[in-house]
């Protein structure tokens, strides 16, 4: 530790070494040479300039400069009289000249003294020029302006400056700098206007909130005005908080009734739904079993929104169709009088169809759990489909047994329309890549299938060049013996009847090829009607409830929970088309437009029915599920 005596001759030390550094450093600068006796005369011409600038005698002073300049153009002086001929341009407003003085000082004089106030002169000249960027970078630095009359130009001019580059929190600050160091009540009045205005009229949601911060002026403004920003916007929770945090900030504001105004509509409207969703669905008729399938869903699907979205609330808006085209049109014309975000519906194909012109004129966008028929998706760039259909099924039937190197076909199908759909289509999906042996149709309220069955072993034994016997004891022992050339047979139909025809297939030994099926079924009445006869089959579907993913399988449970039913594809795709309209909702995408254009972009939405992708279609691209009946049970099947 250095003693009080030490340190003295420490700090002396110090002391003497930082002078003779000064005396070494003042030394060896280069010293100017002796002032010529003109520049005196020199000096008092530009005196008289300046008296003359400051009597508005500009014509004066121009002819004194230009003396100046004949008489004197080596003086040490001219630094001073390029900065004064400067001043007579800005002083007659003419800021391009002006400009090139002063920037002509700055360039071949940058040790003058001239250069703070000329650097200011040349930031009021860009401002008055509009170069609004070069104004605010020769402004910005006011840490060597004293005079309190420029400091509050700078900040006038940087304020206006900001605001025309609309960069308005900046010119909010410098408007309540000019606050600080205004004395005028007058002119505080106006910065306060000024600010207020920029509040009402400029500032986003989180400027506001920044500025919002502190208890000073202008923060009781901004929180004012945010209060009333997330009314307008419905977010209605946080502008209750809003509006209690001013009054907490501000007891006795002249602005307390209307925050308390504006927390009572927040409050009132926070029990009251904000969006609708219309429902185009059978509600009565042949048809209404259907639609309360489809309607379930939605519900489910608004019911979890609304929960994790109190402030947000959806209510839907049920419009029945029963099935009719006349009644579809009268129905989404009467939902676009109820302000609906979007609608989901409707479910034939038919009734698609018929609404689907008058939708670009509505503007409504709609999603379709159902229609199943061609081209649905391509009726209007306002409607979607996110539905199974008979072609994709029957492309993803085809696409698994190619798969599976299957290459012989046998088709025994329903002559519906259900059926002979799926069979044409599976068909055609095969043409050239492998072998149809026989299509077989059959009446779709028959139980015995034995006459379509021996036709196939008929069809089968001529396609290997058997011969067929006449005697029916010698047809039989065939039939025992008979073992089939085919790979698989495609069998589309519902489940009652599938659940009958394939104990029946084994009798005729045909167990042995693969069996492919289509989506209805996925039913337990197949399970028990087929048994242990189904194990090995598969089919497509675009639900499978069974699943064991627990986003799936929570989804599931609820449902079950809230109807104390299983969930079939029609209630799962409705719920997935709901949940796409709710998503993009939660993305703040709160208008009509912006529900179809977030829909016509939507990628890997993950749902009930798999994941969906709309992406530039009206079509709903998903990979549907392969099912496989495994010991009585239904299983993804595994490759």
């Amino acid at each position: 530790m250095m003693t009080g005596r030490t340190s003295m001759k420490v700090c002396i030390a110090v002391f003497v070494g930082v002078i003779t550094a000064l005396f070494v450093l003042t030394s060896c600068a280069a010293k100017l040479p002796p002032e010529a006796p003109w520049e005196k005369d020199a000096r008092a011409l530009l005196d008289q300039a300046e008296k003359g600038l400051s009597r508005r005698q500009y014509s004066k002073v121009e002819a004194l400069l230009s003396a100046f300049d004949t008489r004197y153009s080596e003086s040490r002086q001219m630094d001073r009289a390029l900065y004064l001929r400067g001043e007579v341009r800005l002083s007659r407003r003419d800021y391009s000249r002006a400009l090139s003085y002063y920037k002509e000082v700055i360039e071949r004089f940058p040790s003058s003294s001239l250069i703070l106030d000329t650097k200011y002169k040349l930031g009021l000249c860009y401002f008055e020029l509009r170069e609004f960027d070069l104004a605010i970078a020769n402004l910005k630095d006011r840490s060597t302006i004293s005079d309190p009359a420029k400091l509050r130009r700078a900040a006038e001019m940087l304020a206006a400056a900001y605001q025309e580059k609309e960069e308005y929190m900046s010119a909010v600050n410098e408007y309540v700098s000019l606050l600080g160091i205004t004395k005028s009540r007058r002119q505080k009045k106006r910065h306060r206007e000024q600010i207020d205005e920029i509040i009402e009229k400029n500032l986003t949601r989180d400027e506001l909130a920044d500025l919002s911060e502190g208890t000073a002026f202008p923060a009781d403004r901004a929180l004012l005005k945010l209060t009333s920003v997330l009314v307008e916007k419905r977010k209605y929770r946080k502008a209750f908080e809003s509006g209690e945090d001013f009054l907490k900030r501000f007891p006795n504001h002249s602005d307390t009734v209307r925050a308390e105004m504006l927390m009572a509509e927040a409050k009132v409207k926070l029990s009251e739904p904000r969006h609708y969703i219309g429902v185009l669905a059978p509600q009565s008729g042949r048809l209404a079993f259907f639609g309360d399938r489809v309607l379930k869903g939605i519900k489910l699907a608004i019911h979890s929104y609304n929960l994790r979205n109190p402030d947000n609330k959806v209510e839907v808006i049920v419009q029945d169709t029963k099935g009719s085209p006349k009644r579809a049109k009268e129905a989404i014309v009467a939902l676009e009088k109820k302000d609906i975000l979007a609608a989901v519906g409707p479910l034939l194909t038919r009734e698609a169809e018929a609404i689907a012109p008058l939708l670009k004129k509505l503007e409504i966008p709609v999603i379709t759990p159902a229609a199943s028929g061609p081209g649905v998706g391509k009726l209007s760039p306002w409607l979607f489909r996110n539905a199974l259909t008979n072609g994709s099924q029957a492309a993803a039937a085809a696409q698994h047994a190619l798969g599976r190197k299957l290459r012989k076909f046998v088709i025994l199908y329903p002559e519906d329309a259900y059926g002979k759909g799926l069979a044409l289509l599976f068909n055609k999906e095969l043409v050239k890549r492998a072998e149809i042996l026989a299509e077989i149709p059959y009446p779709p309220d028959t139980k015995d299938f034995g006459p379509y069955i021996r036709k196939i072993i008929n069809i089968d034994l001529r396609s290997l060049r058997i011969p067929i016997p006449e005697e029916d004891d010698e047809m039989q022992a065939l039939i025992r013996d008979y073992e089939p050339s085919f790979d698989a047979i495609y069998l589309p139909g519902d489940a009652d009847k599938v659940g009958l025809l394939i104990p029946q297939l084994a009798f005729y030994n045909m167990n042995q090829v693969a069996m492919i099926g289509s989506n209805n079924w996925h039913t337990e009445e197949l399970l028990s009607r087929a048994g242990r006869h189904a194990d090995g089959a598969v089919f497509l579907d675009g639900f499978f409830p069974e699943s064991d993913d627990p986003a799936v399988a929570s989804i599931v449970d609820a449902y079950r929970s809230a109807y104390q039913e299983e969930p079939d594809i029609l209630s799962a795709q409705a719920y997935d088309a709901t949940m796409i309209i709710l998503s993009l909702l939660r993305e703040e995408r709160d208008s009509p437009e912006a529900i179809r254009n977030g829909i016509w972009e939507l990628e890997d939405f993950p749902g009930l029915s798999g994941y969906t992708t709309f992406k530039g279609s009206g079509e709903a691209q998903k990979e549907l599920f392969l099912i496989q009946v495994k010991d009585g049970k239904f299983v993804r099947y595994n490759d």
